[in-house]
């Protein structure tokens, strides 16, 4: 028993370390992917430039956002933190970015951040974060659903 489910586990992760090299060379996964990150980096502008608009027009209605502090907003609280959220600078994202379908409508965007921010006038904090959002396609727009992060040490 236990060695034909060996067999099987063994089996199936062969099957997807076979499967993965062929999603990664999929020209449609590449060019989502390419999308995605520029909407996710989209996002990080409109933060830095209280560009409320863009904001509202790139989250759903349903939209989480959780980040490395615990700390959590939907929609309209993001749009209020944004009067006095500081981004400073740009946010360095790492080029190994991925993204995951978990299904056709729905995708996963993993990436490493580097940013520094601060709120209500505190100093300003670097931080480095493994991020990932969750896009939903709904009438042909991709919207940012979850947004979660956790500190790199």
């Amino acid at each position: 028993m236990i060695g034909r489910r060996s067999a099987m586990l063994g089996g199936a992760i062969a099957a997807a370390a076979l499967a993965a090299p062929a999603l990664a060379q999929s020209p449609d996964l590449d060019r989502l992917r390419e999308e995605l990150m520029a909407l996710e980096k989209g996002s990080w502008g409109f933060m830095r430039d209280k560009n409320y608009d863009g904001m509202k027009s790139f989250l759903a209605d349903d939209a989480l956002l959780i980040f490395s502090d615990g700390s959590r907003y939907n929609k309209r609280q993001t749009l209020e933190l944004m009067k006095d959220f500081a981004l400073v600078g740009d946010v360095a994202i790492e080029p190994s970015y991925a993204v995951r379908m978990l299904s056709p409508d729905v995708a996963a965007l993993l990436y490493r951040a580097t940013y520094t921010s601060g709120i209500l006038g505190a100093r300003p904090q670097t931080v480095m974060v493994q991020a990932s959002s969750i896009y939903a396609r709904r009438n042909g727009k991709w919207w940012s659903v979850l947004y979660q992060e956790a500190l790199i040490k």
